[in-house]
C-alpha cells in the first residue's frame, strides 16, 4: 500500500475549537437525535398505528423489525461507500433517504407499504452511523475528541424526550388514526431541514487525502487557518492510500486490526443488548414486579431518559480527563452491580434514574474507543460492520430478556448484568494490552 507523507493531519489537530467545529458537530451530530425520535416515536405510536391499518400483534411488530433490518443493511453499504466516496455525498443521501421514509410512512394505508417505508427510514438512518462517526472522528481535534463523540452518544437522550413528549402531545390533542400520522410526518420534515444545516460541511481532509486528493485537503485546512488566524505547525504524518476493494477492506480489518474489531464487536454487543433489552422488561416485566399501572411508563422513560442525558455529559468530559480505558472499566463495572438492583429495591423511580445515569453513559466512552482505532480509509466500513454486530445483538436482547423473566423474574434481572458483563471484561482485557486514545491523533492510534 503507497505512503505519503503531510503535516494537514497535525495542522487539523492544531486547530483551536471553533464556531465552525461547533457548527459542524450540531450539523452531524443531530443524527443521534432522530435516530432516538425515531426508535421512540413508534414505540409511543405503535398501537394507534396498528389499530387504524388494521394489523395484527404480529405484523405490528415486523414495524419495528423492518427498521432494524434497513439499518442493518445501511450500516453496512453505506459504511462502505463513504470509504469509497466520501463522507459528505454519503451523509447528504442517507439523510434523504431517512427524511423520505419517515415522511411517506405518515402516507401508509396497508401492512405491505408501511413495511416498505419503514425499512427505506432504517435505511437511511442506519447509514448515517457510519459516515457520520467517521467524518467527526477525522474532523475534531484529538484533544476534543473524546468528549464530542461522547456529548453526541449523550444526545440520544434529547430525543428520546422529545419523542416521548411530541406522541403525548400528538395523542392528547388529536384523534387516534391522525395522531401517529402526523408523527411520522412531523419527523421528516424536521430532517430534511436538517439537510440545510449540511450544505457548509466540507468533504474530511483526511479521507482525501486517503484517496491521494492532498490539494483539496490543503485548500479545506488552508482555509481554517486563514478564518481563525492560526499558525501552521511543522509536524509530518505517514498516511496510507488506499484503492482496494470492499474485500480488500474487511480482510485488513480481520487480520491487522483483528484484536481492535473484536473489542469492538464486544462494546457495540453491550451498548445494544443493554439498552434494547432495559426498555423492553422496563414496561413489560420489571413494572409489573413493582405493581405499576400502565400510565407510569412514559414518566419511567422520562427518568431514564434524563438519567442518561445527564451521565453522558459526565462521561463525555472524563473520557477525555482519566482516559479511555478507566472510565469505560469502570462504568461497565459499575452497570453491572447497579443492574441488580431490581432485585431487591424498593423505590423503581430512584433505582431507574441512578441505573440509567450510570449505563446510559456506557455509550458515550464506549463509541468513541471503538471507532477512532482505525485509519482513515477503512473507518466507516468498520463502523458500519461494528453497526450490523450490535442492530442484531439488540434484536435479539429483548426476546431472551422476556422469556428468562418467563421463567423467573430474577432470571431475566441476571441475564442483563451478564450483557454488561461482556463490556466490563472487553474493557478490562483492553486496559491491560489496547491502545489508550486520550489526547492522541488518529494517525498515532492507528
Amino acid at each position: 500500500m503507497k505512503t505519503i507523507k503531510t503535516d494537514i493531519t497535525c495542522r487539523l489537530d492544531n486547530l483551536p475549537w471553533t464556531f465552525f467545529h461547533t457548527k459542524f458537530v450540531v450539523a452531524l451530530g443531530i443524527t443521534w437525535i432522530l435516530d432516538a425520535f425515531e426508535v421512540v416515536i413508534v414505540s409511543v405510536v405503535l398501537k394507534s398505528m396498528s389499530k387504524s391499518l388494521g394489523l395484527t400483534t404480529f405484523e405490528s411488530s415486523w414495524l419495528v423489525s423492518s427498521f432494524l433490518l434497513g439499518a442493518l443493511f445501511g450500516a453496512f453499504i453505506f459504511g462502505y461507500l463513504a470509504d469509497k466516496y466520501g463522507r459528505k455525498k454519503i451523509f447528504f443521501i442517507t439523510l434523504l433517504l431517512y427524511s423520505l421514509g419517515t415522511f411517506l410512512t405518515g402516507f401508509a394505508n396497508s401492512f405491505e407499504v408501511a413495511i416498505l417505508f419503514r425499512f427505506i427510514t432504517g435505511l437511511g438512518l442506519g447509514g448515517e452511523f457510519s459516515a457520520i462517526h467517521s467524518a467527526i472522528d477525522e474532523f475534531v481535534p484529538s484533544r476534543f475528541r473524546g468528549r464530542v463523540d461522547g456529548f453526541i452518544t449523550a444526545s440520544w437522550n434529547l430525543g428520546s424526550v422529545f419523542a416521548s413528549l411530541t406522541g403525548l402531545y400528538l395523542l392528547s390533542n388529536l384523534p387516534e388514526d391522525k395522531a401517529w400520522r402526523y408523527a411520522f410526518l412531523f419527523g421528516g420534515i424536521l430532517a430534511l431541514l436538517i439537510v440545510f444545516l449540511r450544505l457548509f460541511i466540507p468533504e474530511s481532509p483526511r479521507w482525501l487525502i486517503s484517496k491521494g486528493y492532498i490539494e483539496k485537503a490543503e485548500e479545506i485546512v488552508k482555509s481554517l487557518e486563514k478564518k481563525y488566524k492560526v499558525k501552521p505547525v511543522k509536524k509530518e504524518c505517514e498516511i496510507h492510500i488506499f484503492e482496494g476493494s470492499l474485500k480488500d477492506s474487511i480482510k485488513i480489518i480481520l487480520s491487522k486490526y483483528r484484536g481492535r474489531f473484536l473489542f469492538g464487536m464486544a462494546l457495540s454487543f453491550t451498548i445494544l443488548t443493554t439498552y434494547y433489552g432495559f426498555i423492553t422488561i422496563l414496561p413489560l416485566v420489571i413494572t409489573n414486579q413493582y405493581n405499576l399501572p400502565t400510565t407510569e411508563i412514559p414518566k419511567l422513560l422520562l427518568y431514564a431518559s434524563f438519567g442518561g442525558l445527564l451521565g453522558g455529559l459526565v462521561v463525555s468530559f472524563l473520557t477525555d480527563y482519566l482516559g479511555r480505558k478507566i472510565t469505560g472499566t469502570v462504568i461497565a463495572m459499575l452497570s453491572m452491580m447497579l443492574s441488580t438492583f431490581f432485585l431487591f429495591s424498593s423505590d423503581i423511580y430512584t433505582t431507574v434514574f441512578i441505573y440509567s445515569f450510570v449505563a446510559y453513559s456506557f455509550a458515550s466512552v464506549a463509541y468513541v474507543s471503538a471507532m477512532e482505532v482505525y485509519p482513515s480509509y477503512l473507518r466507516a466500513t468498520a463502523i458500519g460492520i461494528l453497526s450490523v454486530v450490535g442492530r442484531i445483538s439488540g434484536v435479539l436482547a429483548p426476546p431472551i430478556l422476556t422469556y428468562l423473566s418467563q421463567i423467573d423474574y430474577k432470571y431475566s434481572i441476571l441475564g442483563l448484568s451478564f450483557f454488561w458483563l461482556v463490556g466490563f471484561l472487553a474493557f478490562f482485557i483492553w486496559s491491560k494490552f489496547g491502545i489508550e486514545a486520550k489526547g492522541k491523533s488518529i494517525e498515532e492510534i492507528s
